[in-house]
C-alpha cells in the first residue's frame, strides 16, 4: 500500500455531505486523502462536483450506486461516472428480495454479469461491495459462494470489507488470499476488541499486517477508508488516514 492509494468512503461523513458536499470534499482534501469513493451526490450536478474535485486534485475513484439505478438507467449511471471520472461502480448492498433463494441469488449474478458487459463498454468496471448477510446459510450454501461462482471475475470485481468479513465469520487476509484476482478495492474498517462496534481502521482486533500484506500480494488498487457507524466521523476518517499512512511508510 502506497499513502497515494488510500481513499475515502463518503459514507463515511454523510452527515456532513447530505448538507454541503462540496465543503465536507474540501475538509477530507485538507487531511490529505487524495481520493474518494463517492455514496451519492445529494442533489448537485455530476459536472459541479467534479468541477470542485479537479479544484482540489482529488480523484473519484469509484461509486456506489444501488441494483435500482442500474436496473432504471444503465446509460445515465454511464454518463454520471464519466463525468465523475469515476473507474468503479460498485453495487454497496442487495436489497432482501433479490437474495432470499439460491435461485434468486443466481439471477442477480447474471444480471450483474451483463450490467458489467456494458459498463466495460463504457470504460468501467463493476465491483461488489458485502457486508456480512452473505456470508449466512443460504439453501444449503451461502449468499457469498452463490455469487462469486456464478459472478464473472473478468467483468465483476469484489470490494472486500475487512470489518464484515470478520464479522460473517471470515479472517480478512485469509478471504483477500482467496479472491487475489478479483479485488481491486478493499473497504478498510476496524472491529472493537469486545462487542460489534466498527473502529478507525488500526484502532480496533483486527490483523492488519496481515491483512495489508495479503493486500499487497493481490495487487489491490484502491484503499478505502470507510465506517457505518462513526463516532465523529471528520476525526475518525482523519485518526484512519494517518494509522493507514503509518503504516503504508513504515
Amino acid at each position: 500500500m502506497k499513502t497515494e492509494q488510500i481513499a475515502l468512503q463518503l459514507y463515511t461523513v454523510r452527515t456532513f455531505a447530505q448538507r454541503d458536499l462540496l465543503g465536507t470534499l474540501r475538509k477530507v482534501a485538507a487531511m490529505g486523502y487524495g481520493a474518494v469513493e463517492l455514496a451519492g451526490l445529494h442533489g448537485l450536478a455530476a459536472a459541479k462536483v467534479r468541477q470542485t474535485l479537479d479544484e482540489l486534485e482529488v480523484r473519484a475513484v469509484s461509486a456506489h450506486v444501488s441494483v435500482a439505478q442500474l436496473e432504471a438507467d444503465r446509460g445515465a449511471v454511464i454518463a454520471e461516472m464519466q463525468t465523475l471520472g469515476c473507474d468503479f461502480v460498485v453495487i454497496p448492498w442487495v436489497p432482501v428480495e433479490l437474495r432470499g433463494s439460491a435461485a434468486a441469488v443466481r439471477r442477480l449474478a447474471t444480471s450483474m454479469n451483463g450490467w458489467a458487459a456494458q459498463l466495460r463498454e463504457a470504460g468501467l468496471r463493476m465491483a461488489y461491495h458485502h457486508h456480512d448477510f452473505e456470508f449466512a446459510p443460504l439453501d444449503g450454501s451461502t449468499m457469498w459462494d452463490l455469487l462469486t461462482s456464478t459472478l464473472d471475475p473478468a467483468l465483476v470485481g469484489l470490494e472486500i470489507d475487512v470489518y464484515w468479513a470478520a464479522r460473517g465469520g471470515h479472517d480478512p487476509a485469509a478471504l483477500i488470499d482467496r479472491y487475489a484476482s478479483s479485488l481491486p478495492l478493499l473497504h478498510l474498517k476496524d472491529l472493537a476488541h469486545s462487542g460489534t462496534a466498527d473502529l478507525p481502521a488500526g484502532e480496533g482486533a483486527l490483523d492488519w499486517e496481515a491483512i495489508l500484506a495479503a493486500a499487497r500480494a493481490a495487487g489491490v488498487a484502491w484503499y478505502i477508508v470507510e465506517q457505518d457507524n462513526p463516532v465523529d466521523p471528520l476525526d475518525d476518517v482523519r485518526r484512519a488516514r494517518e494509522l493507514m499512512v503509518a503504516r503504508a511508510l513504515a
